[in-house]
């Protein structure tokens, strides 16, 4: 047993992908952050969602309360409750009984969910602040968005939330 689930019930990154509707953009973020294939889907047509979700495989992470009641997913649906982002991550990683790799973490482009890549020092230099060019070593890329990423104070300030949200002290 863990938090009163037997170890069964605990779901890992490899196996646990989300869809998030329109109302959940910065849980879909942060759920990247932590490594969690989380598509953020914008569209406000209810049936395109589930539809989706059902094709992918995918959990439903949903504000609208037009999808609340639906009995036909009940068992692939959270009603997410709070306003926010973080109360919200802590809400999905304790009613699903998540657990956090630190290997996992800062893995996924936060904007379009894929994969990042790991990107020569060399060739970020012309596209990222004098500064980080000069201060940081190792770079990452998504190869969808080309967006690069590097482990900088955000990267410290992000993982200082992730904690105090996992790990709340009293």
């Amino acid at each position: 047993m863990l938090n009163g689930k037997p170890m069964a019930e605990i779901r890992s990154i490899k196996e646990t992908k989300f869809i998030a509707d329109a109302m959940l953009g910065k849980l879909s973020k942060w759920l990247r952050i932590l490594g969690f294939d989380t598509l953020y889907y914008r569209n406000k047509e209810d049936d395109k969602l589930l539809e989706l979700a059902l094709s992918e495989n995918r959990l439903i992470l949903t504000r609208k309360t037009s999808l609340k009641g639906r009995k036909d997913i009940k068992h692939q649906l959270l009603f997410i409750i709070d306003n926010d982002p973080l109360k919200q991550l802590k809400e999905v990683i304790e009613h699903y009984n998540l657990t956090i790799d630190a290997h996992n973490v800062f893995t996924l482009c936060i904007i379009c969910n894929q994969k990042l890549e790991t990107f020569p020092a060399e060739l970020a230099k012309d596209r990222v602040p004098e500064y980080v060019a000069n201060t940081e070593k190792a770079f990452f890329i998504c190869p969808h968005c080309k967006k690069i990423f590097w482990r900088g104070t955000h990267y410290q300030n992000m993982w200082k939330k992730i904690k105090a949200t996992i790990n709340p002290q009293p």
